[in-house]
């Protein structure tokens, strides 16, 4: 599951205002929206670690029929609310929002981003006296985010930039299970000295059969410890063909939840990988100075 974050702008410390902000979150009711469609945040909202961890639903018109054509059966009904799941880390003064797709009409990122302000406005200026005010942040891609994709999701395409000398693999790696097969592998190499600059490895794409991660050749250029990962095509748990490449801005990526992943799941899984990897977060910054 991917996030955007975005950098809060509030000049004092908002740790303190923690648990009045949770309290007026929780106790909302819901919002009228456009259409007689209303939003509300969920009863699945978790306050730990100056982490503010909820789900925000919003009621649609369904784009799905009730009725099977082809077998002409009735179809249970999809859920009529779509949920996003939201992060207010108040030690970071980040806010973290799920980047999803909003298929009904009614719907859609700048709907959503509209409707979550207007309710964390709402508690700012009953808690802490202020307005809720935020900007977009960047973080360029770097190695780690290329490693990080390749450990968890299934890899369809990799280009990496060779150097000229150092084409060492690093000692933990595992290419091969057995060793003496896998040092061979890497003294090899080691000892390359072609004029190779730059290796674009394709996989199978569609119908989940193709994974680089699978691959020596794979293994050994991610775990190259001198080169450029140039750009990763990859299928995330959502099972959405995504990319990344060496200019790209980055968002913010947790394995193993899913728009299937029940919300109270999700939810503490976010809320610790926030918290956990809070040194990450900071290096979202700010793409302008607020005016």
């Amino acid at each position: 599951m991917d996030f955007r974050v975005y950098q809060v702008i509030y000049p004092d410390d908002l740790v303190q205002h923690g648990q009045a902000l949770f309290e007026f979150l929780r106790g909302m009711a819901k919002q009228p929206g456009e259409y007689r469609f209303d939003y509300c945040i969920t009863n699945d909202i978790d306050y730990s670690n100056d982490i503010i961890t909820f789900c925000l639903s919003e009621g649609h018109q369904s784009n799905i029929s009730s009725v099977d054509d082809n077998k002409n059966a009735y179809v249970p009904e999809v859920s009529p609310y779509l949920s996003t799941c939201v992060a207010l880390d108040l030690q970071e003064k980040r806010l973290l929002v799920q980047h999803r797709d909003y298929p009904p009409d009614n719907l859609s990122k700048d709907t959503n981003m509209t409707r979550l302000s207007l309710m964390l406005n709402q508690a700012f200026e009953a808690v802490c006296n202020a307005i809720f005010n935020y900007l977009d942040t960047t973080r360029e891609a770097d190695d780690e985010d290329f490693a990080h994709i390749f450990r968890h999701y299934r890899i369809t395409m990799l280009r990496v930039r060779l150097h000229e000398t150092g084409r060492y693999i690093s000692e933990e790696a595992q290419v091969f299970e057995d060793e003496i097969t896998n040092e061979r592998w890497k003294r090899g190499w080691a000892e390359d000295g072609s004029s190779m600059h730059e290796v674009i490895l394709k996989a199978p794409g569609r119908g989940g059969e193709g994974d680089l991660r699978e691959s020596p050749l794979a293994k050994s250029l991610i775990n190259l410890v001198r080169k450029d990962v140039m750009e990763i095509n990859y299928w995330d748990d959502d099972g959405v063909s995504e990319s990344l490449s060496r200019n790209d801005f980055r968002r913010f990526s947790i394995a193993g939840i899913n728009i299937h992943t029940l919300i109270i799941t999700a939810i503490q899984t976010i809320s610790n990988e926030v918290y956990n990897r809070r040194e990450e977060i900071r290096r979202f910054i700010a793409t302008r100075d607020f005016e």
